[in-house]
């Protein structure tokens, strides 16, 4: 059987078809690199985002941090205005001062009791620091030492009926100066009867009972 031969015309419109196939083909490989591209962009474009975010976080984080540490350093000069306590005076304290071992060598150290005693009905405010409550020594009308003499922090306690702050203070058997001095370099007082108090410094009304000590 004879072999049918194909049109020229025929032969020219499959070339175009398979011209136009190939186009095609390259034209939707090129669109899918070009998704795949896209996507990746797209996930890169996140990550980079999800680590601006967390930088951000980080340093809200920080800057909370830093007003904590701003806040708990100011907290005794708020602890007033939270509270809205008043400041105790003598209707809500007392003061009681001990001495266990109430004698020592020259050159030696006395150990005081001292206890600040809510007695009043309310709430109120007071500074138990050795700068609030003031420990006192004297010979006679001499002031000898004071527990004050040298700069103290605030130690604001907020005190309701029934509460009690017991602390000890400790005497070396010293004169305080004018200026603040290390108990090291002061001298040393002389044997002899010595008389102890507790003053409460924001209200001097406020004192414990004395006691007398002995320096040998």
């Amino acid at each position: 059987m004879a072999k049918r031969r194909m049109s020229e015309k025929k032969r020219r419109m499959y070339r175009r078809r398979r011209i136009a196939a190939a186009l095609l083909a390259v034209l939707f490989l090129l669109v899918c690199a070009g998704l795949v591209w896209g996507v990746g962009a797209g996930i890169r474009a996140l990550r980079r985002g999800d680590g601006g975010q967390g930088a951000s976080t980080s340093a809200q984080q920080t800057t909370k941090t830093e007003s904590k540490d701003k806040d708990k350093q100011k907290k005794d000069a708020g602890k007033k205005r939270s509270s809205g306590a008043p400041d105790c005076d003598k209707g809500d304290l007392a003061l009681e001062l001990a001495a266990p071992d109430p004698s020592t060598g020259v050159g030696g150290s006395i150990d005081f009791t001292v206890t600040i005693r809510h007695k009043g009905t309310g709430s109120c405010l007071v500074d138990g620091s050795d700068g609030g409550r003031v420990l006192v020594i004297t010979s006679g009308q001499d002031t000898v030492w004071r527990s004050d003499a040298c700069p103290v922090g605030a130690r604001t306690l907020l005190m309701a009926t029934g509460d009690k702050d017991v602390q000890t203070i400790t005497w070396h058997a010293d004169r305080s100066q004018e200026s603040c001095q290390p108990d090291q370099k002061l001298p040393r007082v002389k044997a002899g009867s010595y008389q102890a108090k507790l003053v409460l410094k924001a209200d001097s009304n406020v004192v414990s009972q004395p006691v007398p000590v002995m320096v040998q």
